[in-house]
């Protein structure tokens, strides 16, 4: 880890207090002083603090004679910090990847007194308050900050930069931060990097591969060759039905694999509760939700998913679409409004293991990516994937 705080340098903005020649007490005699355009000049008489002085000449005369006055210049113009970093902050969600990261941090001296007489080191102050802002930036961030140029990153920390209150602090303000690097670190020694590398890739592909199947007619030999553990699951709820129901088109597998609006694109619950009686011994109710309780040991976990799809599509407006990947894990896309009418969607992953294992949560607001940090998964304990929704809507608000 390494950054560039040693190069700061304190004086890029002020100036070493000067003693002023007053001259003499005579008229025409007296001395002079001129402050630079861009600057002004901080003026202590007798050790005490008198007054600012603006661009331009000013006479001495009206100063003591009997006491010392000292002029400390302050540039007042706008001015680039350069922040560089590398190593120094590591990105955790969902992969764990150190990253080399640069700034360029915009700010200006907005109280000239405070930064002449109550800041010892100025820059050196506000580049180790832009570090904590950065640190806490990248709590929230994910990976997609490197393909975005770190436009999270840079929005973050000028918000957190903000609401230090530096103009009353360090008697300077921050315009704006701009991310002019980042870069990240090879992952490929890191085994368990590379296991959230590939949990993270196969949403991304999921979503890619639901577009697809979406629109398309998924045919009982393409359910056999394809996903021969979906055709298998069918087989064993509907028995030699469903070859039949997928042929006539009564049951088609691309709703359990990307739109099952509810509990009935599941497989094991009735997906014809809408045509009672067109097969014996098929009832058309549908389950009743049963009380939501945090998941057990033991708890199997196709029906834990079927419990899941159902509550979340209790949600006002919501559209679920569930995967089942070829490890037993499962991938579920939740699409819902916010309170202000924004488009909420989450992208989950339920490693095999769950609910003991706390789900992966990828969330998107109008189809950007913001950072969420869930405090029910920082205290995971088995609860149900609605709850997560819920907490993301009250967030977005």
């Amino acid at each position: 880890m390494s950054n560039n705080r040693h190069m700061i340098n304190d004086f890029d903005i002020i100036r070493p207090a000067q003693l002023l020649d007053k001259g003499l007490p005579i008229p025409f005699l007296a001395g002079r002083y001129t402050v630079e355009d861009g600057w002004v000049a901080v003026i202590t008489e007798g050790g005490a603090f008198k007054e600012i002085l603006e661009p331009g000449t000013h006479f001495l005369d009206k100063y003591s004679m009997w006491r010392d006055v000292k002029a400390i210049s302050i540039d007042t113009r706008i001015q680039t910090l350069n922040v560089s970093t590398q190593g120094e902050f590591t990105i955790q969600q969902p992969v764990a990847v150190e990253i080399d990261l640069d700034l360029a941090v915009e700010y200006q001296v907005s109280d000239p007194r405070r930064v002449a007489l109550e800041i010892k080191t100025p820059l050196t102050n506000l580049y180790d308050r832009v570090i904590q802002a950065v640190r806490s930036a990248v709590v929230y961030a994910t990976v997609d900050e490197i393909r975005t140029q770190g436009e999270g990153i840079a929005r973050t920390t000028l918000q957190r930069l903000q609401g230090m209150q530096l103009p009353k602090v360090l008697g300077i303000e921050v315009s704006n931060v701009l991310v002019t690097t980042i870069k990240a670190g090879s992952v490929g020694k890191d085994v368990l990097a590379q296991q959230q590398l590939k949990e993270y890739t196969s949403v991304r592909d999921w979503q890619l591969d639901s577009k697809i199947t979406q629109q398309s007619k998924v045919t009982w030999e393409w359910l056999l060759m394809h996903r021969p553990e979906i055709a298998q699951k069918y087989l064993d709820t509907y028995g030699t039905l469903a070859k039949e129901m997928i042929d006539k088109g009564l049951l088609d597998p691309a709703g359990f694999l990307n739109q099952p609006a509810n509990s009935q694109g599941q497989i094991g619950a009735n997906p014809m509760g809408m045509f009672p009686g067109l097969f014996p011994g098929m009832p058309g109710q549908t389950a009743q939700p049963q009380q939501i309780t945090a998941g057990q040991p033991g708890q199997d976990l196709h029906k834990r998913m079927s419990e899941e799809t159902q509550y979340l599509s209790g949600i006002p407006g919501a559209n679920v679409e569930t995967k089942l990947l070829g490890n037993g894990a499962y991938n579920l896309r939740v699409v819902y409004p916010s309170v202000s009418g924004k488009q909420i969607t989450l992208y989950i992953v339920c490693q095999v293991g769950y609910p003991q294992k706390a789900p992966s949560v990828i969330v998107e607001v109008d189809g950007q990516e913001i950072a969420f940090q869930s405090s029910i998964l920082q205290r995971w304990n088995g609860q149900y994937l609605v709850e997560i929704a819920r907490e993301a809507k009250n967030r977005v608000g």
